[in-house]
């Protein structure tokens, strides 16, 4: 199975969804799985999703939405006994500043998923699977995900990996007919591929300020847990404002919230067993750390509902 974010003409790559839509309450799942902190998952805490805007994800395409009990009765992927850690996989050159981030993109993954996570040495980009592109007077390289996962991931998996991801920042399409994509994984191979070149005011041509590089960070961390919970199999949310919202654009992705609604956190807590509290509290410490007053404030509040 594959997912992968949106390509340049606003085409959307294969999606893992199933099931039907449903209310806020039924999504939630409430008399599927025994709720021990009702609090946690009260759909009433989290804000329903807004109608999209013309050229916004669930504008351009209809997806059904994925329930609670449509989740679990899915059987997802998650730990074993042996596959139990989040491996971060840089492939191709990497700038120190550039390095400093892919540390910051370790902890939050650890923290949002509430799992071991690791940077491993990196990988040289492949001799082969790449075309040229040129767009008024920029010129680069893009990079075919396929090759990625298939030469680079794949024959490299660690025995430990739950997910292996591969970053870079380097382009990617996914095939001949895409102008780009930001990422694209395998679910049941555990393995994916993500470009943050895209986050970056030097891939359009501008010069860096504080301000965009603080955007990058901002942006890398919620692409890495959206594509991370795909890698969770958790489809694109369609009932709340959540990290796992679909999005068609840049644009699109700033406006969408880093934060999981109550249908999609309760699935992967389901899945990986985690404290809640502890997950919100390490958050909150690293959107403190990073300045992202807006981002800490929430999560106060919630758990001050807690």
């Amino acid at each position: 199975m594959l997912a992968s974010c949106r390509s340049a003409d606003g085409k959307p790559a294969r999606e893992g969804a199933t099931g039907q839509a449903g209310t806020a309450a039924r999504a939630v799942g409430q008399g599927a799985q025994p709720i021990t902190d009702p609090f946690a998952f009260d759909p009433e805490l989290f804000e329903k999703k807004r109608k999209p805007a013309r050229g916004d994800w669930l504008a351009s395409f209809h997806e059904p939405g994925q329930t609670f009990a449509e989740y679990v009765a899915q059987g997802p992927k998650g730990l074993t006994d042996k596959r139990h850690v989040i491996v971060l996989q840089p492939i191709g050159e990497f700038t120190a500043e550039e390095r400093a981030v892919l540390e910051k993109l370790r902890e939050f993954t650890s923290a949002y998923f509430q799992l071991p996570a690791r940077v491993a040495k990196p990988v040289p980009l492949p001799d082969h699977g790449f075309r040229q592109r040129r767009a008024d007077s920029l010129a680069w390289t893009q990079y075919s995900t396929l090759t990625l996962m298939k030469s680079v991931l794949l024959p490299r998996l660690p025995r430990d990996a739950v997910c292996y991801l591969g970053i870079t920042m380097s382009d990617l399409y996914p095939d001949e007919h895409w102008n780009f994509v930001f990422g694209q994984a395998s679910f049941d191979q555990r393995v994916g591929v993500y470009s943050l070149i895209r986050y970056t005011n030097r891939f359009w041509g501008m010069p860096e300020t504080d301000e965009s590089k603080s955007q990058f960070l901002r942006r890398s961390f919620k692409i890495l847990a959206h594509e991370t919970g795909h890698m969770f199999f958790i489809a694109h949310c369609t009932v709340n404002e959540c990290l796992m919202n679909g999005c068609n654009s840049l644009g699109e992705l700033d406006r969408n919230t880093m934060h999981l609604c109550s249908v999609c956190l309760h699935k992967l807590q389901w899945n990986l067993k985690f404290d809640l509290r502890r997950h919100y509290r390490q958050l909150r410490d690293i959107y403190k750390q990073s300045n992202y007053d807006d981002l800490a404030e929430w999560i106060d509040r919630r758990l001050a509902k807690l």
